[in-house]
């Protein structure tokens, strides 16, 4: 199959006019997104040096999504997936722009940072579901599954580019310039987003807008739809368990490998490298025949290495173990979200995947709690270990259930 070789399905996707306008601004947003959270997370190490900070942090620009995230689907399907994306966009280069303000005049605080995370995480529980649901209108249906790959993989390349950019500018110029990167990122992206040449689909209802019944009426198809279920399940697994390693690597370059940020910038580096070649893999694959059995197998693969990373203190062997499980895990979630796509009824899509990305991101904040709190108490090592082990068992508990609906989720598309 020409998917196998060489670009296979990415140059696909690529024919789009659309998806280029949409890779470019979201491609610059997802860089300065990395700049950002790296800026925010050294920022907070330095002025707290505690890991229970860490994880407030991190939860606070993620926990508004368990509540707002299924909002922000039903008002996606109802008012339109672009016109949502594009003014959730601007109004975060507002907060972003307070946040960067604030860093330059010297005058943020540990508690005044967290309330513009909450704030930020309130506009992203608006802004994620509207932005998936959206690649659906911007490529064929046969070229969704390399659309979602390319886009995981430019997300998770921005953390290989992102965070060697944002040492760069704080270095040589300190960290107030990461903060304004990011601002940058937000305007960049949200224009690219207005100027997409497509319709804002909106479902034709015999009721009118009923925040209380389209949620219910979203949940209850996820809850009936076992294949997706399933999914979502195992993607609880990954993001509460293995995905907040990350936020606890500044920790971990200090205590541990006794660099600054520039330690934090190679492991965060290395494990974006490797998430960036895992998205790619599963974009060039241009199929859904067989991703039930890479998810599974991803997942389980992800956890051996970071109990690999865990038990070094080799900076570089550390390195090539997170480039492992990086590119497993994306591998993983963007195997997850294709067949989720993939499997949904076009009028609940943005609700389903609000549901989605409310596990996805709740996961990992309270992750991170956790694992924060632990940390203070235990260090960084023991609790990322358990973390890890725990992970591994729930996997094999739900993997048969995951694979006995491989031939649903897996369906091909009929107008294919």
């Amino acid at each position: 199959m020409a998917g196998n070789f060489g670009l296979g399905g990415i140059s696909g996707a690529f024919s789009s006019r659309n998806f280029q306008i949409y890779w470019v601004g979201n491609f610059v947003h997802t860089v300065t997104v990395w700049v950002n959270r790296m800026a925010l997370g050294w920022l907070t190490w330095e002025m707290t040096h505690s890991g229970l900070w860490l994880g407030l942090i991190s939860a606070a620009g993620m926990l508004p999504m368990v509540i707002f995230g299924p909002i922000g689907g039903v008002t996606a399907d109802r008012f339109g997936h672009r016109r949502q994306l594009v003014t959730a966009t601007y109004t975060g280069a507002v907060v972003a722009a307070v946040m960067a303000i604030l860093v330059a005049l010297d005058e943020a605080t540990p508690e005044n940072l967290l309330v513009l995370a909450i704030l930020a995480g309130i506009l992203r529980a608006f802004n994620v579901p509207a932005r998936s649901a959206m690649i659906h209108a911007l490529v064929e249906r046969r070229h969704l599954s390399s659309a979602i790959g390319v886009n995981s993989a430019t997300y998770y390349g921005g953390n290989f580019i992102g965070p060697a950019l944002g040492g760069l500018l704080i270095a040589g110029f300190g960290i107030a310039p990461a903060f304004f990167a990011y601002v940058a990122g937000e305007v960049i992206a949200a224009t690219s987003f207005f100027l997409l040449d497509i319709k804002d689909e909106r479902p034709k209802s015999a009721h009118g807008f009923n925040l209380f019944g389209d949620l219910v009426q979203g949940a209850r198809y996820t809850a009936g739809h076992k294949g997706i279920l399933s999914l979502m399940v195992l993607s609880a697994i990954m993001a509460m368990l293995l995905q907040p390693y990350i936020d606890m690597l500044p920790g971990m370059a200090d205590k541990v490998f006794g660099r600054g940020a520039d330690g934090l910038a190679y492991l965060t580096s290395a494990t974006g490298a490797g998430a960036m070649i895992g998205g790619l893999w599963i974009a060039q694959r241009g199929r859904t025949e067989g991703l039930v059995r890479i998810q599974v197998s991803m997942a389980l693969a992800a956890v051996v290495m970071m109990i690999g990373f865990v038990a070094t203190d080799h900076l570089g062997i550390a390195m090539a173990a997170l480039f492992a499980v990086g590119f497993c895990l994306i591998s993983a979630h963007s195997s997850n979200m294709t067949l989720v796509q993939n499997s949904v009824a076009p009028e609940l899509r943005a609700r389903v995947i609000s549901i989605s990305g409310v596990v996805g991101v709740s996961g990992p904040a309270f992750g991170a709690l956790v694992l924060g709190w632990a940390a203070n108490q235990f260090g960084f090592r023991l609790p990322l270990a358990a973390s890890g082990l725990i992970a591994f068992l729930a996997i094999l508990l739900v993997a048969r259930m995951v694979l006995k609906h491989a031939p649903i989720l897996e369906a091909p598309p009929s107008n294919s």
